[in-house]
């Protein structure tokens, strides 16, 4: 089951006390998050992390991300928000911000390893440790 905008954007208000639980959230606040949540996601997929992003406008738009990024979405959304509202971050909140990256990066390293080539042929010019005079390779 996927989250809304709206909801993503409510929990990571919450996360940092900006809304309590039975407030709903403001307009003016789902706009400001959802520019914030795009740059955010788009600096990751730009950095290699990959969770299908589609961008948001509108607060009824589907967050389209895997579920299990969904808590890391919320709390690094949380930490990117509070200095717009003057509110510091609580060390549990940091600490859900920086587990759910190490998370969806350990993810991403298991969905797409690095294998090694163990047995590449080696081009002749490389295995004489010498190329136009100078020596270079020492494997």
């Amino acid at each position: 089951m996927s989250v809304t905008v709206s909801q993503i954007v409510g929990r990571s208000l919450r996360l940092i006390q900006v809304i309590d639980a039975r407030q709903p959230v403001k307009a003016s606040d789902v706009e400001t998050a959802i520019l914030a949540l795009n740059a955010m996601v788009r600096r990751w997929e730009a950095d290699g992390i990959s969770l299908g992003w589609v961008p948001v406008n509108n607060p009824s738009d589907e967050l389209v991300v895997p579920e299990e990024a969904e808590q890391a979405v919320a709390a690094n959304l949380a930490v990117l928000l509070a200095p717009e509202y003057g509110v510091a971050i609580s060390p549990v909140v940091a600490s859900m911000a920086t587990q759910g990256m190490n998370d969806i990066m350990r993810d991403q390293q298991v969905a797409t390893p690095i294998r090694p080539i163990l047995n590449a042929p080696i081009p002749s010019e490389y295995r004489s440790n010498t190329i136009n005079g100078s020596s270079w390779y020492n494997g």
